[in-house]
């Protein structure tokens, strides 16, 4: 009876070790590694989409393991509403990741909240990464977040009804009214293309990350000009709405599923979205650089995956996650993780991307290069300010308010620049 006794304990304790962060595999003489990912947007309902993200995952885990045989790797996944607070939770009782990998504006939101910590890696490997990468992360000699992918906006279209794809937005809505099937989106970080065939496009980034309400020294002032740029591209907007084969849609997700089903022939694309498309549409799915105007290309908002490290991490634990982050920056594993999910592309410029073997790559490089990348000061109130303008947005294309109205919404309370002669 003593002996079994025993070993009931000797069970219950390893039972009680494996229910801990860490127990079991410091039990068995691994260290463990916890990594927090957030699922990529408009993932609910639709966890297919967020795929791609976890066979990359998977190929680094693989790898790091290769070499560090004695590293036991865990991985979580959020949803984007659920994953700064989860971790408020567990590091108020010590058992926050060591890693997480989100969107830039969760890294923020994690980093203003204390949640993460800026890190100095070594610079001769973390240099290896383009400047337009790196340096909006820089905190004087350290980096609040680490970029690990790049996401570009394409578009996406069926081969079947969609041959030569449309280079601009008058050839877009000529396309439409012989039939074309368009859907576009309706929030600003998807539909900024747009507006950079107006010129436009600065003027909202400016209202994005410097709100009228915000408090600087340096007030950002609106020329005469930007007021008709704006106003103009709002003008395309409410126009183009009532155009009888293009639809405007809230949720991604829901454009997405249009051109699945076959209701949309031509769609506007996060790059998070090529992955599921790909599966259901094989070798119909087109893809090509959004249109622009004429002489001049879009400029998307590329969004960027990056790395951020946890608080609570032992010695042992920050230089293996530092480890485990360099080595996602390599040449080989930037260049696989580019080829295992379909709308990514890599931040080390040393990887070669083939564009002239692949149109798909070729539209995603274009696109990048062409694009916006924002990393803003004040995620909240940044995310507050997309909002307020997406309400305008809305507005405007149903109708309630006119091109000018929402123009005079947008820029209120925002001083006005001197005239130009």
């Amino acid at each position: 009876m003593k002996r079994w006794g025993r070993i009931g304990a000797t069970v219950a304790v390893l039972l009680a070790l494996s229910g801990c962060e860490g127990g079991m595999a410091n039990l068995l003489g691994r260290e463990p590694l916890y990594i927090y990912v957030e699922k990529a947007g408009g993932s609910i309902g639709n966890p297919a989409q967020n795929e791609g993200t976890t066979s990359q995952s998977q190929l680094l885990i693989d790898g790091f393991r290769k070499l560090n045989p004695n590293v036991d790797i865990h991985v979580n996944h959020f949803a984007a509403d659920r994953i700064v607070e989860a971790m408020a939770f567990r590091q108020s009782r010590g058992l926050g990741p060591d890693l997480v990998v989100s969107p830039v504006v969760t890294a923020l939101r994690l980093h203003e909240r204390g949640l993460t910590e800026a890190v100095a890696l070594n610079p001769v490997q973390f240099n290896r990464l383009a400047p337009r990468f790196r340096n909006d992360f820089l905190i004087g000699n350290r980096y609040l977040a680490i970029p690990l992918l790049a996401k570009p906006q394409v578009a996406c279209f069926d081969r079947r009804r969609v041959s030569d794809p449309p280079t601009t937005l008058t050839e877009l809505l000529e396309l439409s009214a012989k039939g074309l099937q368009v859907g576009l989106p309706l929030q600003l970080a998807d539909l900024l293309w747009t507006a950079s065939s107006f010129e436009a496009d600065d003027t909202l980034l400016q209202l994005v990350e410097h709100p009228p309400s915000k408090t600087t020294s340096t007030p950002v002032l609106v020329s005469a000009d930007d007021r008709r740029q704006l106003e103009e591209w709002l003008t395309w907007l409410a126009a183009t709405n009532l155009q009888s084969n293009v639809s405007f849609s809230e949720d991604d997700a829901d454009l997405v599923g249009q051109l699945e089903r076959g209701d949309r022939d031509w769609i506007s694309c996060n790059g998070n979205w090529l992955e599921p498309l790909s599966r259901k549409l094989g070798q119909n799915l087109g893809m090509s650089v959004l249109p622009g105007a004429e002489g001049r290309p879009a400029k998307p908002i590329t969004a960027l995956r990056v790395w951020s490290f946890g608080r609570h991490s032992t010695g042992r634990q920050r230089k293996l996650a530092e480890a485990f982050v360099l080595f996602s920056l390599n040449k080989v594993n930037q260049r696989e993780m580019m080829l295992s999910a379909p709308g990514t592309l890599p931040v080390n410029p040393d990887v070669l991307v083939p564009t002239k073997s692949s149109h798909r790559l070729a539209a995603l490089a274009t696109s990048l290069e062409n694009s916006h990348m924002l990393n803003f000061s004040n995620p909240e109130q940044t995310v507050a300010a997309g909002r307020a303008i997406d309400f305008v947005l809305q507005r405007t294309v149903q109708g309630e308010l006119t091109p000018a109205e929402a123009t005079a919404m947008l820029l209120s309370h925002r001083p006005a620049a001197a005239l130009a002669p």
